[in-house]
């Protein structure tokens, strides 16, 4: 791996097409790309030399993201791309990719991300990539490249598909990673201007401030909900380990707020009553908000999270209408809602409920049922978007099962537009 460079890219795409116009793309903010920074320190523990472009923060138009891949390229070295994608971005890592053969036609393009993940023909349909890798990428990634390196059998590889003879081929599935304490810490130290990562406006207290994801995996059911890459298994960080990467931003970095972006944060009480007594213990002092379910915290719990530096927290509720939380397999009451949003406004944690409209059962009753429950309980703020079946949901799996992906904007699949087709 000595002789080899990897360089992962964060495709470019401007905040008016993320967030669908200047006015919320401004306010949406700009987050650390830890997933290809996984991915980037565990193949530099493997003695690979890694560049990172994250070319969405730095603005970086589709032309000067190919010139800086130039600027990257050493002769002397085995060169590969590594292009992770959501679905929104996708168009645009398809153009880059495309551009990227055109200009260094000698080197292969691995694509990663939920899109690949999710819908695998249809991503790998386009010839400008040479590999997908399905699922988590950090040990896929590194064996992929090793095995490419030696000229080994493509196929001992888990976890990716390919081309072979214009069919696409896919090897066995790669196993969820069970002891996450293995992993190194994302590569910050790759980024230019960590400081200048700062999520949205409603998002943190004090600056400077990093995100951190302390699990994979979610166990809930809801029906729009994408669990392709991390599944529905849940698998957590120790206290431990999360504590020396929050020690690790802290001091090296000298970041002031964490903003820690599981979706399920405070799920396990244990390990969180272990970090932030170990925090105390070690005297490392920080302000910090989180995303969780309405049943996830009790009394208790909030009044302790409260005395250890949690300032808010961002509740997916979805819909103020019971049967569309049933439809929707939620599976949380709207009374637990109103009760632990009262007990957060008591102990002074603001709140931030997540909406949405557009569910497939939605009617204009139910709607307006959504509406008047977010204005009537006593929220901090409250965000709403449109019900977007993410590609891996149930509900995508449902209602484009007949489609043709490739007649897809999936340019639109940003929450902000109605993207569900119509009844035939």
């Amino acid at each position: 791996m000595k002789n080899t460079t990897y360089i992962l890219i964060n495709p470019p795409i401007l905040r008016a097409e993320r967030y669908s116009s200047k006015f919320l793309g401004a306010a949406g903010g700009s987050l650390v790309p830890l997933g290809i920074l996984y991915i980037a320190s565990f193949m530099e523990s493997k003695g690979c030399n890694v560049e990172v472009i994250d070319a969405e923060h730095q603005l970086l138009t589709q032309n000067e993201t190919i010139e800086y891949v130039r600027k990257l390229i050493n002769p002397n070295k085995k060169t590969y791309i590594g292009i992770s994608t959501t679905t929104v971005c996708f168009n645009n890592a398809v153009v880059l990719a495309q551009n990227l053969k055109k200009n260094f036609p000698e080197i292969k393009i691995i694509l990663g991300g939920v899109h690949v993940s999710s819908l695998p023909e249809h991503a790998m349909g386009y010839e400008c990539f040479d590999y997908g890798i399905i699922g988590e990428g950090e040990i896929t990634n590194y064996e992929l490249i090793d095995c490419l390196n030696n000229n080994n059998d493509i196929n001992s590889v888990k976890g990716i598909v390919y081309r072979e003879q214009g069919k696409l081929v896919y090897t066995a599935k790669r196993e969820p990673i069970k002891n996450l304490d293995e992993l190194p810490f994302p590569a910050r130290h790759l980024l230019k201007n960590l400081e200048q990562y700062v999520p949205g406006l409603s998002d943190y207290k004090q600056l400077p401030v990093t995100n951190i994801i302390t699990s994979r995996g979610c166990p809930g059911q809801c029906t729009f909900c994408s669990n392709a890459v991390f599944g529905r298994t849940y698998r957590s960080r120790s206290a431990q380990n999360i504590f020396e990467e929050i020690e690790d931003v802290i001091k090296k970095y000298k970041m002031k707020e964490i903003h820690f972006i599981d979706d399920s944060f405070l799920l396990n009480k244990i390990r969180i009553r272990e970090l932030f007594d170990l925090c105390t213990e070690k005297n490392l002092k920080f302000s910090w908000s989180c995303y969780s379910r309405i049943d996830n915290v009790n009394y208790e719990y909030l009044k302790y999270l409260k005395q250890h530096g949690c300032w808010r927290i961002s509740f997916g509720i979805e819909s103020g209408d019971k049967q569309v939380l049933k439809d929707i397999k939620k599976n949380i009451t709207l009374d637990n809602a109103k009760e632990v949003i009262t007990w957060c406004n008591e102990l002074g944690i603001k709140t931030t409920g997540l909406f949405m409209i557009g569910h497939p059962t939605d009617t204009v009753e139910s709607i307006k049922n959504t509406i008047n429950f977010a204005v009537n309980i006593p929220f901090s703020d409250a965000a709403c978007c449109v019900s977007t079946p993410l590609p891996g949901s149930e509900q995508f799996k449902t209602m484009f099962k007949d489609c043709n992906y490739n007649e897809i904007d999936f340019s639109k699949f940003n929450t902000m537009y109605s993207v569900v087709p119509p009844p035939v």
